[in-house]
């Protein structure tokens, strides 16, 4: 039988051969998300607070596929428990594409969703990014970085819709309440505003038709918006608009590729900040 679309692997959760390690990870989500936090270590983390974060560690960040991030943590050894290694670095994007390929490699659907979290910081909407996987009657929502820790109130299996906001819903809400645009995106950054939601929702429309991007890749029109600029140009906003209606419309309840933004092009190329500077980057399509 053939896979559903969101139960199949994109280029970037395919785990290539990788797959018998990944199938370690086993099935059962919180006991999937550990896994993956036995290995991977975010740079803003409070693991990275404790015991700093390494050069090493911080050209891991580069990494884009499931099958380059495997490579490396089994080449540190780090699934066998080698301690003395520095553990993969890795954004939340990388926690929940891992997620997202171990599903797909079970034939369970499963998708990245783009947004943004009020549990991350007091006051602000953080930029983030889950796994939503389809358990047989309706999607769920996995903060697989929180489920390895169980740090918060709420079931962070499923996640509730009021705590993370996707791209699109922030972009309305955002539209309504301007003055508010400035508390959506990386507080510990000093990063916010408009320009940034603009660009997540590009990752968003993306990332729903398996481009897995990273949190830093612009392509289109959101390359030319500037962080230092609190107002996104009219014409762009009128595109933004389009895009975040048509995701609002969306019949998003089935594993299918969403058909309100199956036209949209997706890039062959994005620009790229992973370290602070501009950098081109040509994505693998096969």
């Amino acid at each position: 039988m053939r896979k559903s679309f969101a139960a199949s692997h994109s280029v970037y959760s395919d785990p290539g051969p990788y797959r018998e390690t990944l199938m370690r990870g086993g099935v059962e989500p919180r006991s999937m998300a550990r896994w993956i936090s036995s290995f991977l270590q975010h740079p803003r983390g409070p693991e990275s607070e404790e015991r700093g974060f390494a050069p090493e560690q911080a050209a891991d960040m580069e990494l884009r596929s499931v099958a380059e991030i495997l490579s490396v943590a089994v080449n540190r050894n780090l699934l066998e428990g080698d301690a003395t290694q520095p553990k993969v670095g890795g954004v939340c994007r990388d926690f929940a594409l891992l997620a997202v390929s171990r599903f797909r490699q079970h034939g369970t659907p499963a998708r990245l969703r783009v947004g943004f979290a009020d549990y991350l910081a007091p006051g602000h909407w953080e930029d983030h990014w889950l796994c939503e996987w389809h358990d047989g009657g309706r999607w769920k929502r996995l903060d697989v970085e929180f489920a390895a820790i169980e740090a918060v109130s709420f079931d962070t299996l499923d996640v509730p819709r009021e705590r993370f906001l996707t791209a699109s819903e922030a972009w309305f809400l955002i539209k309504d309440e301007p003055a508010i645009a400035t508390r959506f995106g990386v507080s510990s950054l000093d990063l916010g505003g408009q320009w940034f939601v603009a660009g997540s929702l590009l990752r968003e429309i993306a990332a729903l038709r398996k481009l897995e991007l990273k949190p830093w890749d612009y392509w289109g029109l959101s390359k030319d918006l500037s962080p230092v600029s609190t107002q996104v140009p009219q014409q762009a906003r009128i595109t933004l608009d389009h895009l975040a209606s048509r995701l609002k419309n969306a019949d998003l309840d089935g594993d299918g590729e969403p058909e309100v933004i199956a036209d949209w092009p997706l890039p062959e190329q994005v620009v790229s900040f992973p370290h602070g500077e501009a950098v081109a980057v040509v994505l693998r399509n096969s």
